[in-house]
């Protein structure tokens, strides 16, 4: 008799201890199954962000977006240190432009004085000219002079503005004939870790600015590099187009 119950109690605890066993088994088991797919994640949201960052495919362009308007929603709710100015880059505006419609060059190329001392700013410049001319629609010349430059492309600093760029055009109101043009990049956003901008974005906003040099407004109709906000794309077809129409090319 006495046996039997010190089997049933030793069967008892057995059992006590079998249950918090298996709970700390699964605990275990799902903690490491929830690491291996955070892992796996990170590893393809790692490929996926390289990607849209060195490549120019449509596809890298749209993942760009997507991965932009992310890191915008995290600086911007990050202890709200920007408060309402920013609202995300996908609002800031990319330059804050008007001039005479259908204004150009007399011809279809012009020249440019790269006038700033920030390599980050100098280097997108050059990308964003290199992108342009290979482009064949338009030529930008560029000269050690600033004297004889047509085209001044230079950087600010400036909160107040809310836009990435600038871009200031002469112009003939009689003949809608462009007579300079000074661009600026705003390093107040652009260089803000705040806001997110990667190099590739600066090439864009530098590209945007120097579509305005060329005569080109506003476009937000469609995927284009002179769309108003966000320096999310290139140089497109339908700005290569819309140069061409512009020139009569």
């Amino acid at each position: 008799m006495y046996d039997e119950m010190r089997m049933s109690m030793k069967k008892f605890f057995q059992m006590l201890l079998f249950i918090p066993k298996l709970l700390l088994k699964l605990v275990w088991s799902l903690f490491w199954g929830l690491l291996r797919t955070a892992i796996l994640l990170a590893l393809v949201l790692l490929g996926l962000y390289f990607y849209a960052h060195h490549s120019s495919s449509q596809l890298a362009s749209n993942l760009s977006v997507v991965f932009d308007n992310a890191k915008t929603y995290f600086s911007s709710n990050q202890g709200n240190v920007l408060g309402d100015v920013s609202e995300g880059l996908e609002n800031l505006q990319t330059d804050d432009y008007s001039s005479y419609s259908g204004a150009r060059w007399s011809t279809n190329s012009a020249s440019i004085y790269i006038d700033s001392s920030n390599p980050t700013f100098r280097q997108a410049y050059e990308t964003a000219i290199a992108n342009w001319n290979a482009t064949g629609v338009f030529s930008f010349v560029l000269v050690e002079d600033p004297n004889q430059a047509d085209i001044l492309a230079t950087d600010y600093s400036d909160q107040a503005t809310q836009a990435a760029g600038l871009a200031e055009t002469q112009t003939n109101a009689l003949t809608k004939q462009i007579q300079s043009v000074t661009v600026y990049l705003n390093a107040f956003y652009l260089l803000s870790e705040s806001y997110g901008y990667s190099f590739k974005r600066i090439v864009h906003t530098a590209e945007h600015e120097l579509g305005h040099a060329i005569g080109l407004a506003h476009d937000d109709t469609e995927n284009s590099v002179m769309q108003s906000a966000g320096s999310h794309y290139g140089i497109q077809e339908t700005d290569i187009a819309a140069v061409r129409e512009l020139y009569g090319l």
